[in-house]
């Protein structure tokens, strides 16, 4: 962060203790898991804010923090930041693998050159992958062409886009181990695969949004699976085990036990000796 930049943007400028405390840990949190939640009750545990104090310091928080996608926000200067310095360290790597590489190969050469020496096998661990290449990205340009809408990474997509319930499943996930422990580390890694397991529960289990929900909330409000259910995946796994536990299931019909036929209760007994002692 640009300290100078920061601290005399007119906006800035103007914020009140509160406002630029809980602005300086979104911007953190950004930095960290690449976006914050679309969420005011999320963004008020992560601000350490009630929701009324929250919801007043949003109406100056959120421009600065417009969304990028459904259930996400970003700031863009710290998108952009953040991208310059993943990139770097790709080339980095990318960069370092090839010089190691041809290390590798100076050494082999020497080893077949030495008289009567063995050469060095061609080992299965010698077969290396291809260099990778990367695009070069162009932040100048990038500033140029767009305002406060921040550019998404493209990926090649290899299954369905979950669609907006299960995506909302997802974040009722993430949003309820939060309120259980407010600094869990639930990346954007995390959100992605945690919508695409939702969105195999509804296709491919054909579970119910409603019944997902309610038994979400279950468990994260139980002592012991609020600790054992920390993922969508295990979620699906124990389903059924977690429903029956939740007593979710319709109950089973009671089984009707005839009573003797010379049952008598004992309300009926104490009338019965009533009787007997007035006719005495």
């Amino acid at each position: 962060m640009d300290a100078a930049k920061f601290l005399c943007d007119a906006q800035v400028d103007v914020m009140s203790t509160l406002e630029l405390g809980a602005c300086l840990r979104l911007l953190c949190r950004q930095w960290i898991d690449g976006f914050i939640p679309d969420d005011l009750h999320l963004l008020a545990r992560l601000c350490r804010l009630d929701d009324g104090a929250m919801g007043e310091a949003w109406v100056t928080l959120s421009r600065f923090f417009p969304v990028v996608e459904a259930g996400k926000r970003a700031n863009r200067f710290m998108w952009i930041e953040r991208e310059t310095i993943i990139a770097d360290l790709e080339k980095r790597s990318d960069e370092g693998t090839k010089a190691a590489r041809k290390r590798w190969d100076d050494v082999k050469k020497r080893q077949g050159a030495i008289p009567n020496g063995s050469p060095m096998p061609e080992a299965m661990q010698d077969q290396t992958r291809a260099d990778q290449t990367r695009p070069e990205k162009n932040s100048s340009s990038e500033q140029q062409t767009r305002s406060d809408e921040v550019r998404v990474s493209t990926r090649k997509k290899t299954t369905k886009a979950p669609s907006q319930q299960a995506c909302r499943l997802a974040a009722l996930l993430k949003s309820e181990i939060l309120r259980n422990k407010a600094d869990f580390r639930v990346t954007l890694a995390h959100d992605r695969d945690w919508a695409v397991t939702a969105q195999r529960m509804l296709d491919l289990d054909k579970r119910q949004p409603e019944q997902i929900e309610k038994l979400i909330r279950w468990v994260q409000h139980d002592e012991f699976w609020m600790s054992n259910v920390l993922s969508m995946n295990t979620l699906r796994e124990k389903f059924d085990q977690l429903e029956l536990k939740a007593g979710t299931q319709a109950p089973k019909a009671a089984v009707h036990v005839p009573l003797p036929a010379d049952y008598v209760s004992a309300s009926e007994k104490i009338l019965q000796e009533r009787s007997v002692g007035g006719m005495q």
